[in-house]
């Protein structure tokens, strides 16, 4: 859990100092760790070293791993049945959020507006000093941060980063008596948000009222070696330090195993490459007690010898 919270940490960092110093902490922590982390290319994955003015601090994936659960079913069809059935997902899924930014009573969006009551709730632990040019210096447990008010900056970069006045900024324009919603960026207004689902995908008839042309007819895929149908797309590619052993405890593993033939009963080779000579093998015995009426093998060839 320790290893957790450094390292989100680090990936929350805003500024370049901020990543070093956590990077240190966890270097101090865990050695292997912070090794390990550096082979990561820590550059695309922290904020420290995302570009400003893209409004958007995210640096999960969930909204892949949304798309791919949502397609899960999809993907199972064939190749047009997939396509169709991604395309209608999102034209609903377009429709359907224009319905509810076109409903929205308030000026931003839910998430908006939440991001902004916990920065003005934050800036109650600030300190400010005012200076020239429109510049302030905030304190916030221990830590100075200059805001500038003229080109809507702040030291921390989440200002810039995100459209949305941090805890620093939220402290100045509260202080100057002004309103916190006036200086977050338009993307985040309903304006904006309907503006995005306004243009869905349209609806497409089905196949038997297409147009017909004179083009040659679709070819069938060529032959190919293996099983038909599509392959299995839900195996995850194994990561640089997971194991590669089965999780079932009950299975061996087939690592250094012995290969015997089952045509010549030799080591080395199997039975698709085996060159050599077919060998008999004598029947296995019957497992379990022989019945009172039943004769062995071993019988008939004494009784016959």
């Amino acid at each position: 859990m320790e290893l957790q919270r450094l390292f989100w940490k680090i990936a929350r960092s805003y500024t370049e100092e901020e990543f070093v110093n956590n990077m240190e902490e966890l270097k101090r922590y865990n050695l292997h760790a912070h090794t390990t982390l550096q082979l990561t290319s820590p550059i695309t994955w922290s904020r420290a070293f995302f570009r400003i003015g893209t409004c958007c601090n995210d640096n999960l994936n969930n909204l892949s791993e949304y798309f791919n659960r949502t397609i899960r079913q999809a993907r199972r069809k064939p190749l047009l049945d997939l396509l169709e059935d991604i395309r209608r997902q999102c034209m609903v899924r377009t429709a359907k959020r224009y319905i509810i930014a076109d409903r929205l009573k308030t000026r931003f969006t839910k998430r908006a507006h939440l991001e902004i009551e916990k920065m003005i709730a934050g800036a109650g632990n600030c300190k400010r000093y005012m200076a020239r040019n429109n510049l302030y210096q905030i304190d916030v447990h221990g830590v100075s941060y200059y805001v500038d008010m003229e080109n809507k900056t702040c030291g921390c970069r989440k200002w810039q980063m995100v459209g949305i006045p941090c805890t620093h900024a939220a402290c100045v324009i509260i202080g100057r008596r002004e309103k916190v919603e006036d200086y977050v960026s338009e993307f985040y207004t309903k304006v904006m948000w309907r503006e995005t689902y306004k243009d869905g995908i349209r609806p497409v008839q089905g196949m038997p009222l297409w147009p017909r042309s004179n083009r040659l007819p679709v070819l069938p895929p060529p032959w190919r070696r293996g099983n038909a149908g599509r392959p299995s797309n839900h195996a995850r590619r194994k990561g640089r330090n997971e194991t590669a052993s089965t999780s079932n405890n009950n299975k061996m593993s087939r690592a250094k195993r012995i290969m015997t033939c089952s045509n010549c009963q030799q080591e080395g080779h199997n039975k698709q490459m085996c060159k050599n000579a077919t060998v008999l093998i004598p029947p296995k015995r019957p497992r379990g007690r022989p019945r009172v009426n039943q004769v062995s093998s071993s019988c008939v060839i004494f009784l016959l010898t």
